[in-house]
């Protein structure tokens, strides 16, 4: 699903890596997905889904929803488009920072 988001981007995956494991590469932006990644690369942050912040070498990172969340929801609800459609919007908010 991750890599669908960022062909509807218009991004690759050499311009935009997806990181499960240090270090981080030299970016501008950021993204982490969910709640664990968060934990895991950012220990001590607490931002909800949709969220700005700076790290301590000054880049630009957005916390959204980890796909497999949103893939949880076996039925479509409005609930569920709603967090999808907070996940897209926070997503192209990341080509204005680029």
């Amino acid at each position: 699903m991750m890599a669908k988001i960022i062909v509807a981007l218009g991004k690759t995956a050499e311009t935009a890596p997806i990181v499960v494991a240090p270090p981080i590469p030299a970016a501008k932006v950021c993204i982490v997905l969910g709640g664990l990644a968060l934990r895991k690369w950012f220990p001590g942050r607490n931002v909800s889904p949709g969220q700005w912040f700076t790290d301590e070498k000054g880049r630009d990172v957005l916390v959204t929803y980890t796909p497999e969340y949103i893939l949880r929801f076996g039925t479509v609800t409005p609930a569920l488009k709603k967090i999808k459609q907070d996940m897209w919007n926070s997503l192209k908010s990341v080509l204005k920072r680029i």
